[in-house]
């Protein structure tokens, strides 16, 4: 055999091993997308609950708040987000937050623009250094970047989220939704204290103590007019 024609043979069986190598078998891929998006399972996605994630979102300073609109409206309204600041009591400011001034938003089916009436409204918390920076979503519309200043005077003084459940809505009433609100000091007991009651609804002595409480607070609520 000559030498060409070994060069030939070796370049051939060089093309078919190739060709081998790189061919494709075909199977439908069975795995869960958390597998084909993380193949090697390095997130552990099947083990982790949404609490987790949330979990995970609070121990960064994130928490979001989705707080329903009721009763469902049946006409046009004028709808205001406003943001009290109070300091021992009082109020002192109050900011304007509103992404839209009436209780309409727009959606789009196909080509065409349809209209309908919003049904809740969405809050997200980010915590940054001495502030807490609030944006509202109200069903796609936002708001953004919205600056709660915290009042740090202690050492182990906090601030924490308390919302409410029952937001239903009455005309030219400003319906509280959320709040933002500092511990206070306990001299009986040398620690810093706070609201125990996560649902400011459902626990009125709780809520009553908080509001009498806390030296500085912001309440964040909604009112509906004509």
């Amino acid at each position: 055999m000559t030498n060409h024609t070994k060069t030939l043979s070796l370049l051939i069986a060089f093309l078919i091993l190739s060709l081998h190598a790189y061919s494709q078998t075909f199977k439908k891929d069975m795995r869960p997308d958390s597998l084909k998006d993380d193949f090697m399972d390095e997130y552990q996605a099947g083990q982790i609950s949404k609490l987790d994630l949330l979990s995970a979102m609070n121990s960064l300073g994130v928490r979001v708040f989705n707080c329903n609109i009721l009763p469902r409206f049946t006409k046009s309204y004028k709808l205001v987000i406003d943001v009290d600041e109070y300091v021992n009591g009082k109020m002192v400011g109050t900011k304007s937050v509103s992404p839209n001034e009436k209780n309409i938003y727009f959606f789009w089916e196909g080509e065409k623009q349809y209209a309908d009436y919003i049904n809740k409204i969405k809050f997200i918390s980010r915590d940054v250094d001495s502030l807490s920076v609030l944006s509202v979503n109200v069903m796609g519309n936002t708001t953004g970047g919205i600056k709660l200043k915290k009042h740090s005077e202690r050492k182990y003084q906090f601030y924490s989220w308390r919302r409410y459940s029952v937001t239903n809505w009455a005309l030219n009433t400003k319906t509280p939704m959320l709040i933002y609100s500092s511990s206070w000091y306990d001299k009986r007991f040398d620690i810093e204290r706070s609201c125990g009651a996560v649902d400011l609804s459902n626990n009125q002595a709780a809520t009553k103590e908080l509001l009498e409480n806390s030296p500085h607070y912001f309440v964040v609520s909604y009112k509906v007019s004509e």
